[in-house]
């Protein structure tokens, strides 16, 4: 959250990688091998199964194929990178999964299979994370510079949308400032306790052997119109720790509050939108409470298949929605 990455990013990022390892086992322990990868080639890998929690009326739009349970893994130079991303799943739009700081494509294992059987589904991790070799010269880059090398890879890798951007912490600023850029190729938002253009940061944040400047990407986020482009806001019940039951951050009272004020503000970035704060559920809800993140994964592509407005208070059975 925003006062833990300003002051403690080096030890919030410690912590994450902590929490990727562990998914990381638990991958393992779960599929064959959930994330093959390959260079300069494409690899099948066989995906662990998608979660079977009740989605209300939230199952599958689409029905489940034997391309949901290929995941397709790749390392690809573009935008003047070379970064790793994995594919499966077929439908109307493509979800983009942006992970935090630090983060890798581990993070999200508890949600992606059951995103496949959805619709199609990209994850990739950025240069020195992940399956990603780190830049060739470090330095100070930004949300935006994220956000193009982003465009630049999927382009690169025929993944042309439209897309459902989703976007957790950091990976928040990245997924604003992408769909800022390339509005018309956006159909949906999904911001996952994403940092915001109003959160109160230290200026640099390092991640794979580079600095983030934060100030810059809170102003490129900052330019995000999203009018009516359906829009998902997931919150954490415990924002003050990574993971629930885990280790406080240390917030205090005030900071606490404000980081949870810019999460319900974040939700009227459209006409429409779906705030949840989603039940025990600390920083990383992905880990914490998958089903909250994959049905608001669905909500938004069923709405988007349907031809319907998103119902802003469909998410009721995950947690609390203040809005509602």
């Amino acid at each position: 959250m925003v006062g833990t990455f300003g002051r403690r990013g080096r030890t919030v990022g410690h912590a994450l990688a902590s929490i990727c390892s562990v998914a990381a086992l638990v991958l393992v322990a779960t599929s064959a091998q959930a994330s093959a990868i390959a260079v300069d080639a494409s690899v099948p890998s066989a995906a662990s199964p998608p979660l079977t929690q009740p989605l209300a009326n939230l199952a599958p739009v689409l029905p489940a194929t034997p391309a949901a349970r290929v995941w397709t893994a790749r390392r690809i130079t573009a935008g003047g990178v070379r970064q790793w991303i994995e594919c499966a799943g077929h439908g109307p739009v493509t979800v983009v999964v942006i992970a935090g700081l630090h983060a890798d494509h581990h993070m999200w294992s508890l949600v992606l299979p059951s995103f496949a059987v959805t619709t199609r589904t990209c994850i990739y991790d950025r240069p020195g994370l992940g399956a990603s070799p780190p830049r060739a010269v470090h330095g100070v880059v930004t949300a935006g510079q994220h956000a193009d090398e982003l465009w630049a890879l999927l382009r690169a890798a025929g993944e042309l949308g439209p897309y459902v951007v989703v976007g957790h912490s950091y990976g928040g600023l990245v997924a604003r400032a992408f769909a800022a850029r390339h509005l018309a190729t956006i159909r949906g938002l999904m911001l996952v306790e994403g940092v915001g253009p109003d959160d109160q940061t230290s200026k640099y944040w390092g991640e794979g052997g580079d600095l983030v400047n934060i100030w810059t990407s809170r102003k490129q986020a900052a330019a995000l119109r999203l009018g009516s482009i359906r829009l998902v806001v997931e919150a954490a019940q415990d924002p003050n720790r990574n993971y629930w039951g885990g280790p406080s951050y240390g917030e205090t009272k005030a900071e606490l509050a404000q980081w949870r004020q810019h999460q319900l503000e974040a939700s009227y970035l459209s006409t429409q939108s779906a705030y949840l704060v989603a039940r025990r559920s600390a920083h990383v809800i992905e880990h914490d409470n998958p089903a909250a993140v994959i049905a608001g994964v669905r909500l938004i592509v069923h709405s988007l298949v349907k031809r319907t407005r998103m119902p802003p208070c469909a998410l009721r059975a995950y947690g609390a929605q203040p809005r509602c």
